[in-house]
């Protein structure tokens, strides 16, 4: 059976800047581009210090290596939950230009997310944004050099998938301040938010009390979850326009139909179908 590593190698060697890639020679995968740099990816599946983290990027750098991290998705704090973070991943979120990236293997299937912390700016309490699925196209390779946390410390060679700060982007802000406009309105019940527009979400249902203890359920809108779902599959927002569907969902289709996929064949027909049911859904709903 494929693992995520097998599934991330073939993603990687995909790339026109990548010559091949290695599983399991010092780390989870190692690539190597046409231009001559050399990354290794980890996967961190437990929880981990900073000290691991620098010294994987310390030794890496000093030998001319650039590194990747993807944390899995459960070491992550819920969506929308304001709260002090770990240090750990304080470290892997400034190496990655303000956001984390997860792994999680989802029906079978394998995702790459992305999440980010914003400061309250007084404290150590961060809210907790979850952006939307990434879709591998790229894999820039760049130095950093990193002031804070203090523990992180140094110049470092680093690589990332080249992807946009989610959360500046109009449909992501606009829609979670819709959501927090709707908590404001409410004064029978407190909901959290779990990346209505990006990550299949909503407000999720979760059980709360209010100032009385009474106690009382959020309710999800459904509909709205699985529209948001089936947007983001396809990786677009909710205000892509039906020929911008309609070309997300050819690109995605010629890249996992099962006769031309290079996914195992089991997988491949996985997603293929999935991809099919989104982009039927869309169309439906918005009755093109």
């Amino acid at each position: 059976m494929a693992t995520f590593k097998d599934w991330l190698s073939e993603k990687f060697t995909a790339l026109d800047s990548v010559r091949n890639c290695v599983i399991d020679r010092g780390a989870d995968v190692t690539v190597f581009t046409w231009g001559g740099a050399i990354i290794q990816v980890h996967l961190l599946d437990a929880p981990f210090k900073t000290r691991q983290v620098r010294k994987i990027v310390s030794d890496n750098s000093r030998v001319g290596v650039g590194t990747l991290f993807l944390a899995a998705a459960a070491l992550m704090p819920p969506d929308g939950e304001q709260q002090p973070i770990d240090e750990g991943l304080l470290a892997l979120h400034a190496l990655f230009k303000d956001k984390v990236y997860t792994y999680r293997i989802e029906d079978g299937a394998p995702y790459i997310g992305q999440v980010h912390f914003k400061s309250f700016g007084r404290g150590d309490d961060y809210e907790v944004l979850y952006g939307p699925d990434i879709q591998i196209r790229g894999l820039p390779f760049y130095r950093v050099w990193i002031k804070t946390p203090s523990a992180i410390k140094g110049e470092w060679l680093m690589a990332n998938f080249g992807t946009d700060a989610f959360w500046r982007q109009t449909a992501y802000t606009s829609h979670r301040a819709a959501f927090r406009r709707e908590q404001q309105r409410s004064d029978t019940y407190h909901a959290t938010w779990s990346s209505t527009d990006w990550n299949g979400g909503g407000p999720s249902t979760r059980t709360t009390h209010d100032s009385a203890g009474a106690e009382f359920a959020s309710a999800a809108p459904l509909k709205d979850m699985k529209l948001a779902r089936s947007y983001t599959q396809l990786g677009l927002g909710y205000d892509a326009t039906s020929d911008a569907v309609k070309a997300a969902f050819r690109k995605l289709a010629r890249e996992l139909h099962p006769d031309v996929s290079k996914l195992p064949k089991d997988e491949a027909e996985n997603r293929f179908k999935t991809l099919n049911e989104a982009y039927m859904y869309i169309k439906l709903a918005n009755g093109w």
